[in-house]
């Protein structure tokens, strides 16, 4: 039995990028960490709504392990954006904290496991 449904993933993490990604730029433009902003936490928020989103999306849509896919999707996609930023970051001569990006995956992992457990509620109910 494999540990996730790797096509409902994808589409999962395909959710989380196309969510996730445009909100974390907007946020970066318009949030200056030495003058915060009023839109830091509803963008924040934004994108950790679209985690949910994209693990519901891909526990629905998985055939076996709902939770563990759509968890493991929300992670996947937040990996892809983490890695572009990590690049960009690097590329800028920028500081690269593990600590930061290690917190912010395990909340993008939890989530992805409550949309999960959404969208496997909302699956029970059809």
């Amino acid at each position: 039995m494999p540990l996730a449904d790797v096509p409902a993933l994808v589409k999962g993490a395909a959710v989380a990028i196309a969510v996730c990604l445009p909100v974390a730029l907007v946020a970066e433009i318009v949030v200056d960490r030495d003058d915060p902003s009023g839109w830091a936490i509803p963008l924040y928020l934004g994108v950790l709504l679209g985690f949910v989103l994209a693990g519901a999306v891909a526990s629905r849509a998985a055939t076996t392990a709902p939770l563990v896919t759509g968890a493991f999707a929300a992670l996947a996609g937040f990996a892809v954006i983490q890695g572009v930023g990590v690049v960009v970051r690097l590329v800028g001569h920028d500081d690269v904290v593990v600590a930061t990006i290690v917190f912010s995956g395990l909340l993008a992992y939890g989530c992805g496991l409550t949309g999960a457990v959404i969208g496997e509620r909302r699956r029970g109910r059809r």
